[in-house]
């Protein structure tokens, strides 16, 4: 196996995964369970996951990954890509506060 890459957090890890998954690309992560074996936190730096792919499927994968870390690269930026949702408000509006304390 060919190593794909090693996502940054939890969340990427999740969302790579269930990409390679919806493609049919045979992967394997390396280190994915060491965080269950000791109780307390699981920092994530430390314990870190390394998505490998088989050498045939590592070009598909290749383009799969990449077309995630941009689309997620140009939300973070503020620019959603289009048919992407966001929430729209009138120029001005602030939401009111509705909690009664109660």
């Amino acid at each position: 196996m060919t190593k794909l890459l090693t996502p940054h957090d939890e969340n990427e890890l999740m969302m790579l995964r269930s990409l390679l998954e919806a493609e049919g690309i045979t992967y394997h992560i390396q280190n994915e369970h060491f965080g269950g074996l000791y109780p307390g936190l699981n920092i994530f730096a430390q314990n870190e996951r390394v998505i490998l792919v088989d050498e045939s499927d590592y070009d598909r994968a290749r383009v799969v990954a990449c077309d995630f870390l941009k689309a997620m690269e140009r939300t973070s930026q503020g620019r959603p890509e289009k048919g992407s949702l966001s929430t729209i408000r009138r120029p001005g509006y602030f939401p009111r506060n509705t909690d009664t304390g109660a």
